[in-house]
């Protein structure tokens, strides 16, 4: 026992009790090693001796949740994008210190801010540590890729949340939960308490928020399968038209979408004739794919999304930019980095916030690229309008990792949280059908070239989500804080009195 209490062994297993966590999310879905690894982080949080040790073990627990999960950056920075391995692996730890920089200061808070000491690690420590989840996910455009409440989603009962209070909503269910329990696990009306949260978020599973509209579509989603280091090479520039434009004529569904930068070129340097083709192999239907666009300016170019067989319509533009892949968020400070780096196209402009969905038949389809479908407060710009999502993505960056599987939770948990089919197109994984309940319906193995062919539903209505974004979670962190603040005064005034 006396070795548990050594700093340095306790640091070691805060960082491996972080890291475990990988394990409950995409593909393996072990939800409950969540509760276990936060249960551990919250006990030791609640009882630090200070500030500053709670500070240091939320770190501690932070940097291994955050290498297990982001692990995938040193394969697109080593890999991919060529830089040298001791520096990539540098970036890498430095990105995880970074982002474990949030649970610490919710570690910190929860020892600094006034709170009576029996209700730290029930109340405050977890509605601290999801507010700076929340924080994460905001600050500096934003990061809130691998965020609790998602390892939740969408196969247990705490799914049912999703619509009504969202993914951080989740999360912070989640996380009162697990410190309720770990307060008190001797305690009946503890486990009470949890199983009717758990008992609640299934009746509200059984819910239909939305409704379906007109008869189901079919779809077809190419997966080209090309090698990130071939994408962009000119010597196989061919291979790649030839590859989607086979897909395009095999494809059978109404709607053919193709992923993220399908074709490798700007579109006003591909050959009419392709593009030509590309139309004729649709007919009547309707084809949606990815291509890189000029500007009006100079350095002006977009990531976008267009409807090739009705050019009339407004491309999509990617809006929420990748912070190191699309754009360097301070040149003076990390502009360096593409000395070392080979990524094409890395100086995107961003689209407008919000954009019309396209229209294609009684379908109006609401595209987002790659990882703009980690934040559902941006996802629900398109509601009401919208009755279809569809992602494209490029995920051949990170291929050999589980980018792929952690990015499609996350597009089921945007499917919970709008009450609308997802569509996945991708380059490599993971291509898929994802239903309103968040299920994937259909899939394509990673590594393989083909066509998803399936079918989806329009969808309309507005989940209570939808309505209110993140503002219930918001007031329910602030109310809690605010709660707990009232407490503290009552018990010091009645102190003052005795």
């Amino acid at each position: 026992m006396k070795l548990l209490q050594h700093p340095v062994i306790r640091h070691a297993m805060l960082a491996a009790c972080g890291a475990a966590s990988v394990l409950s999310f995409a593909p393996l879905y072990w939800a409950p090693l969540m509760w276990l690894s936060l249960a551990v982080l919250f006990i030791a949080l609640a009882s630090a001796p200070t500030p500053g040790a709670a500070a240091w073990r939320g770190l501690s627990w932070g940097l291994g949740y955050f290498i297990a999960n982001m692990h995938w950056i040193y394969i697109s920075l080593h890999t991919f994008g060529g830089m040298p391995a001791w520096m990539a692996a540098g970036c890498t730890v430095l990105f995880a210190l970074y982002l474990a920089l949030f649970p610490a200061l919710a570690g910190w808070l929860a020892q600094r801010l006034p709170s009576p000491a029996r209700l730290r690690l029930p109340l405050l420590v977890p509605t601290l540590f999801v507010a700076t989840e929340y924080l994460r996910g905001w600050l500096f455009t934003g990061f809130p890729w691998a965020n609790v409440g998602i390892s939740q989603l969408p196969y247990t009962p705490l799914a049912g949340y999703a619509p009504v209070v969202g993914a951080y909503g989740v999360g912070l269910v989640l996380a009162l939960c697990v410190a309720w329990l770990a307060d008190g696990w001797r305690i009946p009306r503890r486990w009470a308490a949890v199983a009717t949260v758990w008992l609640l978020g299934m009746g509200l599973q059984q819910v239909a928020w939305t409704t379906p509209q007109g008869k189901p579509v079919t779809v077809s989603l190419g997966q080209g399968n090309i090698r990130q280091d071939l994408k962009w090479d000119q010597a196989h520039f061919v291979d790649n038209l030839r590859t989607y434009l086979w897909l395009t004529r095999e494809a059978r569904g109404e709607i053919v979408i193709l992923p993220e930068t399908a074709i490798p070129a700007f579109l006003s340097d591909v050959p009419d004739w392709y593009l030509a083709e590309l139309r004729r192999a649709v007919g009547r239907r309707h084809l949606v794919l990815g291509v890189p666009l000029l500007g009006r300016r100079p350095n002006e170019y977009y990531n976008s999304v267009l409807a090739l067989t009705d050019m009339k319509q407004p491309a999509y533009s990617k809006h929420h930019l990748v912070p190191f892949g699309e754009f360097v968020p301070v040149p003076a400070l990390f502009g360096w980095m593409y000395d070392f780096l080979n990524m094409p196209l890395s100086g995107f402009t961003p689209g407008a916030a919000k954009q019309r969905p396209f229209t294609l038949g009684q379908t109006r389809l609401a595209a987002n690229i790659c990882y703009e479908d980690v934040y559902g407060r941006e996802i629900i710009r398109a509601l009401p309008d919208a009755t279809l999502l569809a992602n494209f993505s490029n995920l051949a960056w990170f291929d050999g990792s589980w980018a792929a599987d952690q990015q499609a939770q996350m597009s089921q948990a945007r499917a919970l949280e709008t009450g609308r089919y997802m569509l996945r197109a991708t380059n490599t994984a993971l291509t898929a059908i994802i239903d309103e309940k968040g299920h994937i319906a259909a899939r394509l193995g990673p590594m393989k070239k083909g066509l998803l062919e399936g079918q989806a539903r329009n969808f309309t209505g507005m989940t209570p989500y939808a309505h209110l974004g993140d503002g219930a979670f918001l007031l329910a962190c602030g109310g809690l804080l605010l709660g707990l603040g009232w407490r503290q005064h009552q018990t010091r005034s009645r102190e003052t009195v005795v």
